[in-house]
C-alpha cells in the first residue's frame, strides 16, 4: 500500500475479531449491500453473526474466487451490520447488509469453515472532519453534485440520492459508493487514510468523470 494509504500503526483505532466475507465487491461505510447466502460456511457465519449480533467484514478479493476454497482478500475492508433477513425453505438465505466502519487486517485465521480475522478499526470523525477545510468540502459538494446532474443526463434510470450529506466524511464514502470505476480504483480510494487524502483523490477523479461526461454529451447532442 502506499506510504498515504493504510499501513501507519499510529492510526487511532480498536482492535476486534470478525468474520470475513471475500467477495468480488468494494463496499463503502453507509452503502447498502443485499446478499444471497448459500454455501454452508457463510449460513455457518450468519447465524453466528445474528445469534451474536455481531458485524462481519466485507473484502474484495484479491485471489481466487468467491465460491470454493478460501480466497485471498485485500487487507482494507468495510463491516457491515444485517439489517434483515430472509430465510428460504432450504436454508438458504437473502440478506441486506449496511455498511458501518472500515478495518484493516491484522491477521487472518482460517480455523473455522470461514475466514476470520483480527481487525483494527480505522477513521477518526472527530479529529479527521475538524481538519478538513471548508474550501475543500465545498469543492468536492459542487463537483459531486455536478457529476450526479451529469450522469442523470447521460445514463439513462440514473438516480441521484434524494440528499447530498453535510458531513464531509459521509459524502466521501457516498461518493465512493456512486463513482463508476473499477473495484481496483475503488478499493484504493477505501484505503486512503486521512480523510482529507481520500477527499482530495475524489475531487480528483470526479473532476476527470466530469470532463468525460461532458465530452459524451456533447459528441451524443452532435
Amino acid at each position: 500500500m502506499q506510504s498515504d494509504q493504510v499501513s501507519s500503526k499510529s492510526q487511532t483505532s480498536r482492535e476486534r475479531q470478525i468474520p470475513l466475507f471475500p467477495l468480488q465487491v468494494v463496499l463503502f461505510p453507509g452503502g447498502l449491500l443485499p446478499l444471497h447466502i448459500f454455501e454452508p460456511r457463510y449460513r455457518t457465519m450468519v447465524k453466528f453473526c445474528l445469534e451474536h449480533e455481531s458485524e462481519f467484514g466485507v473484502v474484495l478479493i484479491k485471489e481466487g474466487e468467491e465460491v470454493g476454497e478460501a480466497a485471498t482478500p485485500y487487507e482494507v475492508g468495510t463491516a457491515v451490520r444485517i439489517l434483515h433477513v430472509e430465510h428460504l425453505d432450504d436454508g438458504r438465505m437473502n440478506i441486506i447488509t449496511a455498511g458501518e466502519y472500515r478495518f484493516q487486517i491484522l491477521e487472518v485465521q482460517e480455523h473455522l469453515s470461514y475466514l476470520t480475522g483480527r481487525i483494527q478499526m480505522l477513521d477518526d470523525p472527530d479529529t479527521e472532519t475538524e481538519a478538513v477545510s471548508k474550501s475543500l468540502t465545498t469543492e468536492i459538494e459542487e463537483l459531486y453534485k455536478a457529476y450526479e446532474a451529469l450522469s442523470s443526463r447521460l445514463i439513462f434510470g440514473w438516480q441521484p440520492p434524494e440528499e447530498q450529506p453535510e458531513d464531509p466524511r459521509e459524502l466521501a464514502y457516498q461518493v465512493g459508493i456512486r463513482l463508476r470505476i473499477s473495484l481496483e480504483e475503488k478499493q484504493n480510494l477505501l484505503e486512503t487514510i486521512p480523510l482529507e487524502k481520500l477527499l482530495t483523490r475524489e475531487i480528483e477523479i470526479l473532476t476527470n468523470q466530469n470532463q468525460r461526461i461532458a465530452f459524451q454529451l456533447a459528441a451524443k447532442n452532435n
